[in-house]
């Protein structure tokens, strides 16, 4: 009997790129937006008795790869060949490729298959460069006059889905001693084994810094001379192994252990002034469990979905070190969507118990847009300021408006958009205590342009710009 099942199924295939109208959008008559598959055998739907026409996979088309391995993109799908074609997974299949960030774009359809019953999926992708810039740091400080950093990532690492890590941070001191940070990583978000598909990662970390135990945060009796100043120097070398599971295909459930070793000397700090760690050599060990979902449509302008993560860490003389505390952090950045409006909600909320070194506590100006006085985010986890408070306690909320500005898929700036964005952060230094004032306001704005081009992603931020100067 005739239907308009196969014509629809095949306009509800036919995905452009994030933003693009579909043809019923345009006014296209569904028969005229994609040629509908052979008819395919009736099946009773046995719950409420109405038939429908079911279709088998009979291949599986990936088209326009020419650096991403084709197992290492199946790996990602989910619909095989000789299953019954279902529309929603073969679209999750689509969102799953975009959130790679190994293409610019991914449209799927359906095609005839060889006979009736029988359709061809085809999968058709435009390839990124995935080496690209991840940090670009430049700053200065009143102690600092300048510094610096850059980052790199490789995505798809000889075209297997493997990632690739690292970065370096420099920057002077007051009395000339070197500052630096160096952090590399490799990471297999999807290795597929029998019924199971396993998540791994290694990374290691080398930094040199230093912190001030000024009386005051603007180290204000020092200032012209800040190399006299109390303060801590400290070297940290270790790192990580993780090992985890993906339960969906959009989450991620891993353990991790870490090992640092740690050498600090206190120069003119008064006993328990100062921010925590040890004197002399000590060792970190700590047990880390994360939990990840994410939902997000585009790495870029996400219009769908969501990123969420809980992350428990248990640190103690029984894993190997000297520490002896619990760390955790919840954390949720929605898509451009809410309320069907282009904003985007941000949240954070972390606590500390126990006798958790200063870079395992929260320092609240890494959360914030700007502050007022001398607190200025970190880079690389080096702290350029004179202001060296860290907290057992953070809450972080906030709201930000995404005006798309262009798409030019063949222009090395290949997207734009203007953020306008509002935040709140309140942390205290003891679990229930009264809030830190790192800034003479729990509140910041930014207005930036946030570029995606072709050696990677930028963030031309005003409140950064504010941050260093004010």
């Amino acid at each position: 009997m005739p239907t308009a099942l196969p014509a629809l199924l095949a306009l509800a295939l036919s995905q452009a790129q994030a933003g693009t109208p579909s043809p019923a959008a345009a006014g296209v008559p569904p028969a005229a937006a994609a040629a509908p598959p052979a008819a395919g055998p009736v099946v009773e739907d046995q719950g409420n008795q109405i038939p429908v026409r079911r279709y088998l996979i009979e291949r599986i088309e990936v088209r326009g790869l020419s650096q991403t391995r084709l197992e290492a993109l199946r790996r990602h799908l989910l619909v095989e060949e000789g299953e019954i074609l279902d529309p929603e997974r073969v679209l999750l299949s689509r969102l799953s490729l975009l959130q790679l960030g190994w293409f610019s774009r991914v449209d799927t359809h359906v095609e005839r298959g060889s006979e009736r019953g029988k359709v061809v999926v085809v999968f058709e992708v435009v390839e990124r460069n995935t080496l690209v810039l991840t940090d670009l740091v430049l700053g200065s400080t009143k102690p600092q006059p300048l510094y610096g950093g850059l980052g790199l990532s490789q995505q798809n690492f000889l075209g297997e889905g493997l990632g690739l890590s690292g970065g370096l941070v420099y920057g002077g001191t007051p009395e000339g001693r070197a500052r630096y940070s160096f952090h590399a990583g490799f990471f297999a978000p999807d290795l597929a084994l029998p019924r199971l598909r396993l998540v791994a990662g290694v990374s290691g970390l080398f930094l040199r810094g230093e912190e001030f135990a000024c009386p005051d945060p603007e180290c204000s009796a020092f200032e012209g001379n800040y190399g006299a100043a109390p303060r801590i120097l400290y070297e940290r070398a270790g790192g990580e192994v993780l090992l985890g599971v993906r339960p969906g295909p959009f989450e991620r459930l891993s353990g991790a252990y870490r090992l640092e070793r740690i050498h600090a000397t206190s120069i003119g700090v008064p006993l328990g002034a100062g921010p925590v760690v040890q004197d002399g050599w000590s060792d970190l060990a700590a047990l880390t469990g994360s939990y990840e979902v994410e939902t997000r449509d585009d790495f870029f302008y996400p219009t769908e979905g969501f990123h969420a993560t809980g992350q428990v860490t248990f640190a103690s003389r029984l894993v190997g070190g000297d520490y002896e505390f619990s760390r955790y952090l919840l954390q949720l950045d929605t898509a451009y969507d809410l309320a069907r409006l282009p904003i985007r909600f941000q949240a954070a909320l972390g606590a500390v118990q126990g006798d958790a070194p200063f870079f395992e506590r929260f320092y609240p100006a890494d959360y914030s847009y700007f502050a007022i006085g001398p607190a200025l985010g970190r880079a690389g986890e080096l702290n350029f300021s004179t202001d060296s408070r860290y907290d057992a306690f953070l809450a972080m909320g906030g709201l930000e408006w995404g005006i798309p500005l262009w798409t030019r898929e063949d222009s090395p700036w290949h997207r734009a958009y203007l953020a306008v964005g509002l935040r709140a952060v309140w942390s205290s230094a003891t679990l229930g205590g009264g809030r830190t004032d790192f800034s003479k306001t729990p509140l910041s704005a930014d207005l930036a342009l946030r570029l995606d081009t072709i050696i990677g992603t930028f963030n031309l931020s005003l409140g950064y710009a504010l941050d260093n100067a004010l």
